[in-house]
């Protein structure tokens, strides 16, 4: 797999539309929030998905990056956050944009520290 340089890490693999993460929320609970693609950060939900690939950190472990398409914000939740991006574990994304993810990989999962991670076989 190739992995192309990108800021704090490398970035990689194909890219999928996403529409929900499970997260932590402000209690701890691991909820499933909605997630969608922002021109504005003051802006409300629109039906605009985000976008994820596969992120590898300097130390060799492989996550997912959520982007916003066309360069826009991410919105997690109701009023969770708004962003950029996000860097989240394997886990946290649904069954079916994960394995479009990691399909023709060779990418072995892994627990670390109780968080689901990748790592390049």
């Amino acid at each position: 797999m190739e992995w192309k340089k990108t800021r704090g890490g490398f970035t990689g693999g194909s890219v999928v539309e996403v529409r929900s993460v499970k997260i932590a929320d402000h209690n701890g609970q691991i909820r499933r929030f909605r997630i969608s693609t922002l021109r504005e950060p003051s802006a409300k939900f629109t039906k605009i998905p985000a976008e994820a690939q596969l992120f590898k950190s300097e130390k060799g472990y492989i996550g997912v990056l959520i982007t916003g398409k066309y360069g826009g914000y991410v919105k997690v939740g109701k009023d969770l956050t708004v962003q950029q991006c996000i860097s989240v574990s394997l886990n946290c994304l649904s069954k079916k944009p994960l394995k479009k993810l990691l399909k023709g990989t060779s990418i072995e999962i892994t627990e670390i520290d109780g968080t689901i991670v990748g790592i390049e076989r």
